[in-house]
C-alpha cells in the first residue's frame, strides 16, 4: 500500500514529531541532547529553515519548523541522518534510531500556532518532569524572552499576537491530538521477563550474582543497550540486583567521548 502524500503548509510552518524506533530512547544523557541541538542548528544553516520551537523528550522530539529553501522532507532527512549516525557511533549500535517516517502537520493560522507552541513547551509539565514549562532545560520555552538558542524567538514573536505566549506556563493547555494521542495509563515498555531475556542476549547473564561477576565494561555496555531500549533505571536495577544509583553510575562511567572528541559529520 502506498503512503499518503504529506500535506504541504501554505505558511511553510509545520509541527513535526520524530520518535525513536520501537519507541526506544533517543537521548540517554545530556551530551546526546546537546548533540541533537548542534545537528538541528547545522540543519537550519544548510536547509534555510527556521526553528520556531522545540522540546526534547526521552524517546521523541517535538519541533515547530518553518521551511525555507528545502521542503520539510529534505530538512528532516538532513537532521535524522546526522544525529542517527552520531548516536550509533557513540553507543556502538547499528540500524535505525528513528521511526522511518516522521509525522508532520501544517500550521495555517495564528491561533493554531499559539496552541501548538504552548502544547510543545508543556510536554515536560504533562509528563511530570517539571512544574513549569520554562524550568525545563531542553525546550526553547526558557529562551522565549531572551538568550541564545537554536530557536528564533524573535521571529516567533512576530508571528503570534502580542503577549499570546508570555503567560504560556500559567494557562491551561489544549492538547494537539494530530501527532500524539493521549496515552494515559500506558503499561511498562517491557516486562521484567522481557528485560531479563534482553539482558541474557546482550551479555549472557540475567542473574544478579552472575551479572556482578561480569567485566565492568560488559556491565556498562549492557546497561547502555537496555537504556537505548527505554528500560527504566529502576527496572534494570531490579533485574541485575544493583541499586538504582549504581546503574546510573555504570551508564555515566561508560560514556563515550564527547562531541569535541568525535569528528563531526
Amino acid at each position: 500500500m502506498s503512503r499518503r502524500a504529506r500535506q504541504v503548509a501554505g505558511t511553510g510552518i509545520y509541527h513535526v514529531m520524530v520518535r525513536g524506533v520501537n519507541r526506544d530512547a533517543i537521548f540517554l544523557d545530556d551530551e546526546d541532547r546537546e548533540r541533537f541541538l548542534f545537528v538541528l542548528a547545522r540543519t537550519r544553516e544548510l536547509s534555510g529553515c527556521t526553528v520556531l520551537a522545540y522540546c526534547l523528550m526521552t524517546n521523541h522530539v517535538h519541533l515547530v519548523l518553518r521551511t525555507g529553501d528545502e521542503p520539510i522532507g529534505k530538512v528532516m532527512q538532513r537532521l535524522g541522518v546526522r544525529y542517527a549516525g552520531w548516536f550509533n557511533r557513540k553507543y556502538g549500535r547499528v540500524g535505525y534510531v528513528f521511526q522511518n517516517r516522521f509525522r508532520s502537520v501544517p500550521v495555517e493560522s495564528d491561533a493554531q500556532l499559539v496552541t501548538l507552541v504552548r502544547y510543545v513547551w508543556h510536554n515536560p509539565v504533562k509528563a511530570g518532569m517539571v512544574a513549569r514549562a520554562e524550568h525545563y532545560e531542553w525546550s526553547s520555552c526558557r529562551f522565549f524572552d531572551g538568550g541564545l538558542s537554536v530557536a528564533d524567538a524573535a521571529q516567533l514573536r512576530r508571528l503570534v499576537p502580542p503577549d499570546a505566549l508570555s503567560a504560556a506556563s500559567h494557562d491551561p493547555v489544549v492538547d494537539v491530538p494530530q501527532l500524539e494521542p493521549a496515552r494515559i495509563g500506558r503499561p511498562p515498555r517491557h516486562t521484567d521477563d522481557e528485560v531479563a531475556s534482553l539482558l541474557r542476549r546482550i551479555c549472557g547473564s540475567a542473574e544478579p550474582a552472575e551479572f556482578a561477576r561480569l567485566d565492568p565494561a560488559l556491565r556498562r555496555d549492557a546497561v547502555g543497550e537496555l537504556r537505548t531500549r527505554s528500560v527504566p533505571y529502576e527496572q534494570i536495577a531490579r533485574i541485575t540486583g544493583l541499586s538504582t544509583s549504581s546503574v546510573r553510575r555504570l551508564q555515566v562511567s561508560g560514556r563515550r567521548p564527547g562531541p569535541a572528541e568525535i569528528a563531526r559529520p
